[in-house]
C-alpha cells in the first residue's frame, strides 16, 4: 500500500510541512505502507488556457502520483479560516481531467501556532473534497493548535501530548486500513 502526502504550503520551513512528514515517517516505521510526499512547489496558477496547451509536466506527475496511491494525507494551514491558496490550487489541478481523485480516499490533517488547530480550513478542505468524490477519512484527527508551542522548527517533539496524538494517530489509521 502507497499512502502519499500533499502539502498546502509552499514555505520550505511549513509547520504544516513538518507534521506530514513526521507522520508519514511514522507511518512507514509502523506498518509495512511505503509513504512519499508529492511535490507540487512547481505548479503554475491554475488556467485554462495553461491547460488547453496540456497539462505542466509538474501536474502530470502529481497526477500520476496521486492515482497510483492508496491514501492520499493532505496536510493543509488555515488561511484566514479557510484553506491556503495554494491547497486550492493544488485540488484545482489535481481535479480536472484525467480523474484521478474519484473514489480515493483522503484524511486531511493540519498544524497552526493559532488556537484553531486549522479546524475550518479542515473543514472547507473536507467539504471540496467529498464534492469531487473522494472518500474522506474523519478519523484519526491530527489537528494541532499551538504547534510551535509543542515542536521545534527542526521537528523536534517537545510535548508529551502532541507525541501520543502521532502515536495515537498513526496506530488508528493502520488499523483502519489493515480493516
Amino acid at each position: 500500500m502507497l499512502i502519499s502526502g500533499i502539502c498546502g504550503s509552499l514555505r520550505n520551513e511549513s509547520w504544516n510541512k513538518i507534521l506530514l512528514k513526521i507522520f508519514l515517517d511514522k507511518i512507514s516505521q509502523n506498518s509495512d505502507f511505503k509513504t512519499d510526499i508529492i511535490d507540487v512547489s512547481k505548479f503554475p496558477l491554475y488556467n485554462a488556457d495553461i491547460e488547453a496547451k496540456g497539462l505542466p509536466e509538474s501536474v502530470l506527475s502529481a497526477k500520476d502520483q496521486v492515482a497510483n496511491s492508496n491514501l492520499i494525507i493532505f496536510a493543509s494551514p488555515s488561511y484566514n479560516s479557510s484553506i491556503s491558496g495554494v491547497m486550492k490550487n493544488i485540488v484545482d489541478w489535481i481535479s480536472r481531467p484525467p480523474k484521478v481523485i474519484e473514489g480515493k480516499n483522503t484524511l486531511v490533517i493540519g498544524a497552526t501556532p493559532g488556537m484553531s488547530g486549522t479546524l475550518l480550513g479542515y473543514t472547507h478542505l473536507n467539504h471540496i473534497l467529498l464534492s469531487l468524490g473522494m472518500n474522506v477519512l474523519n478519523q484519526p484527527r491530527l489537528l494541532v493548535a499551538k504547534i510551535d508551542k509543542q515542536m521545534e522548527p527542526n521537528g523536534k517533539i517537545i510535548s508529551e501530548e502532541l507525541s501520543k496524538l502521532f502515536d495515537n494517530s498513526v496506530n488508528q489509521l493502520i488499523k483502519k486500513l489493515n480493516n
